[in-house]
């Protein structure tokens, strides 16, 4: 296995982890009054949260030392997964949701993608100290 030592990735996982648990943990807790707000059912919702909290796990998980970079480009690979996931929603389906659940979705994508952004950066420079040593 890949080791290395990175603080763009690390400090990219953290933010990602706790900001998902974050996410989840209310879609949990709010359900219903949130499943009104975005045109779904508070189930579906409640289940959504819940990936996201195990998630969340997963990558505060990956971030200790020393970094495993096969691990990090599977949490990488999984935002860039979520990302489409909710284009292909929201252009898919545009009637899905509320204009309030398309707005939410399109802006949980759009922070997903920086995080996923931010990991290509952190995996480039990881392989490049790695390939260099």
């Amino acid at each position: 296995m890949t080791e290395i030592r990175s603080s763009l990735l690390r400090t990219t996982l953290a933010v990602n982890a706790i900001s998902t648990a974050a996410s989840g943990a209310l879609f949990v807790a709010a359900a219903a009054p949130l499943a009104s707000l975005m045109g779904v059912g508070p189930i579906p919702l409640a289940i959504v949260g819940s990936f996201f909290v195990a998630f969340a796990a997963l990558v505060w998980m990956a971030r200790r030392e020393p970094l495993n970079l096969h691990q990090v480009e599977a949490i990488f690979a999984m935002d860039v997964a979520y990302v489409l996931a909710s284009v292909v929603l929201l252009l898919a389906w545009p009637g899905v949701l509320s204009p309030a659940g398309r707005l939410i979705t399109a802006l949980l994508a759009d922070v997903v993608a920086v995080f996923a952004v931010l990991e290509l950066v952190g995996l480039r420079r990881a392989r490049r100290v790695e390939t260099a040593a």
